[in-house]
């Protein structure tokens, strides 16, 4: 499958590619190719990745605050890249990058009832709540709601600051596609050699499910 790779907030795509090194190794293999994306905003680089590679740094919409009209701003400009880049089989995304891969695969079939999905599967790692186009409030979940009928691949980390906001896109997911790992862990994509072999079942067998979608 082709990917496209969505980073988190105040990073850019060669901390992604530094991120799911260990991942994508063992991904390639297997015959997935991956396309790294920036986001839409400078921004500053977060405070403990300072120093570590160059800028220019990004967010995809505004972080910390009501994101407003900032998210279908992200929105439009990762339709682009797909429209210039594309099509894609898969997204993968990190933090605010799941959010938003979340929304906009939400977004896509409240718009496009009867259609094909914008992606047949999707890997959500350590994911944030995803805001509604209009950037005013978030998608929250409820019993019978589960906008997200693709399979999706949930990673989350039980000491991650965001781990309720990742449960929270879990619960948008249809729960029979919907694979799910917590690696213990922070806000991270951890290297080691038993986290990274469980992440890659889960995302092999969301992408599984997707084949015959």
């Amino acid at each position: 499958m082709k990917f496209l790779c969505l980073h988190g907030a105040s990073t850019n795509t060669e901390i992604l590619e530094i991120q799911t090194g260990g991942l994508r190794q063992k991904l390639s293999e297997k015959g997935h190719t991956f396309k790294f994306m920036n986001g839409r905003f400078v921004a500053p680089v977060e405070g403990e990745l300072e120093g570590v590679v160059d800028g220019p740094f990004f967010n995809h919409y505004d972080r910390d605050t009501t994101p407003g009209s900032t998210v279908a701003q992200a929105i439009e400009h990762t339709q682009n890249t797909i429209a210039k880049e594309g099509p894609f089989d898969a997204v993968l995304g990190f933090s605010q990058g799941a959010a938003l891969a979340a929304a906009m695969i939400i977004q896509h079939a409240k718009a496009n009832p009867g259609a094909p999905p914008l992606f047949r599967a999707a890997v959500f790692l350590c994911g944030g709540a995803p805001w509604e186009q209009s950037g005013l409030m978030q998608f929250k979940s409820a019993p019978d709601f589960h906008p997200i009928n693709i399979p999706t691949a949930n990673v989350v980390g039980k000491l991650d600051p965001l781990y309720e906001s990742g449960m929270e896109l879990y619960k948008l997911c249809e729960p029979s596609k919907a694979g799910f790992y917590d690696h213990g862990m922070k806000h991270m994509v951890p290297f080691d050699a038993v986290n990274t072999d469980a992440m890659v079942r889960v995302i092999e067998e969301a992408v599984a499910k997707a084949v015959g979608y």
